[in-house]
């Protein structure tokens, strides 16, 4: 763990926003609507994530939702810029949810207000006499990160932080052959031979579900790839995060930011994706395969064509999520850390 607070960068001297904790059911809607009118906010910030980890997953926490509302001078119509929230039920606050499901925190800040919000973070946990605070799944090159160590050192708290996890990103190119002609010559060269040999043994088809009906039952089979792909992952997929899998990609696909992704063989599914939108990045949240066709490579085969999917479709990008597994590198990923951010008095 290392000391960072000296690198941080100042806060604005402008008004803070106002920071009050209000109950879920009242802020969702008009968290919805901040979450649709900012650009890029990730699915993990959405207060449907939120709801459904709650439901299914949270047992143990204590959440409290705080809302920021730039200063008006009408009270009442201070408008949302922010949303944070919180677990309170530990020896100090964190931010809600679990690493293990949730690859960023669920903290949506409008662009811009990331300063003011942290400052205003920090004023009340003073005010809550919090002996400290726990900032998980922080990118490390975002702006939350600097502005929280900016707020420790204006009001004399201290800051550290260390690595958390990785998640590599691929940029994309405007054509699928530039991307391929942009991996390393060993990988190029790998991914175009199981390309081939997938396509000369039978008939290869991949197609998404987009809509709430039919990811519904698209689920059930990823689910059921899940399980059969991987020991680890059938141990992973508790009742309880089944159900919070299904609530999430029904929920989240009303809102666009959910698809379930199929390769296909010979008519059948061989491999299902479970993919996140965020503004133009597609994220790869989950997967499986059917462990019949493993010779064919169709589970490093499905990601390279949701690649191929995104570009398609005009993103700019695929984040493959929290982990090292070689297929990332491979497929072009660089790595972006995530940190924790502690926080505590001086």
């Amino acid at each position: 763990m290392s000391e960072t607070a000296d690198a941080a960068e100042p806060v604005s001297d402008g008004p803070l926003p106002l920071i009050t904790s209000e109950p879920f059911e009242t802020l969702a809607p008009e968290w919805a609507a901040l979450h649709r009118e900012t650009l890029g906010a990730l699915p993990f910030s959405h207060p449907l994530w939120q709801e459904a980890w709650l439901g299914h997953c949270g047992a143990g926490a204590f959440p409290v939702f705080l809302a920021l509302r730039a200063p008006a001078a009408d009270e009442g119509d201070a408008p949302l810029v922010g949303v944070i929230p919180l677990d309170v039920g530990g020896t100090e606050p964190r931010f809600l949810g679990d690493p293990d499901l949730s690859d960023h925190s669920g903290a949506l800040i409008a662009p811009g207000q990331e300063g003011g919000a942290a400052a205003a973070l920090v004023e009340w946990l003073t005010e809550d006499l919090s002996p400290g605070f726990e900032a998980w799944g922080v990118p490390a090159a975002g702006a939350l990160r600097a502005a929280l160590l900016a707020a420790a050192d204006r009001y004399g708290w201290t800051a550290s932080e260390e690595p958390e996890a990785v998640t590599p990103v691929v940029e994309l190119p405007d054509t699928w052959e530039a991307y391929v002609a942009a991996l390393s010559k060993k990988h190029r060269h790998e991914l175009r031979r199981k390309l081939r040999n997938l396509e000369r043994a039978g008939e290869v088809g991949f197609e998404s579900a987009a809509a709430p009906g039919e990811l519904a039952g698209a689920v059930e089979g990823l689910l059921e790839m899940m399980r059969e792909s991987r020991e680890d992952k059938a141990v992973f997929l508790t009742p309880e995060r089944e159900a919070f899998f299904r609530d999430l990609a029904t929920g989240l696909a009303e809102q666009g930011l959910a698809r379930i992704s199929t390769l296909t063989f010979e008519g059948r599914p061989a491999a299902r994706i479970f993919a996140l939108e965020g503004g133009d990045t597609t994220m790869l949240y989950n997967s499986g395969f059917d462990p019949a066709l493993s010779h064919l490579a169709v589970g490093l085969l499905s990601k390279a064509l949701l690649v191929r999917d995104a570009i398609e479709r005009g993103h700019s990008a695929v984040d493959f999520l929290r982990g090292t597994e070689p297929y990332k590198r491979h497929l072009g990923g660089q790595p972006r850390d995530i940190v924790t951010v502690r926080l505590s008095r001086g």
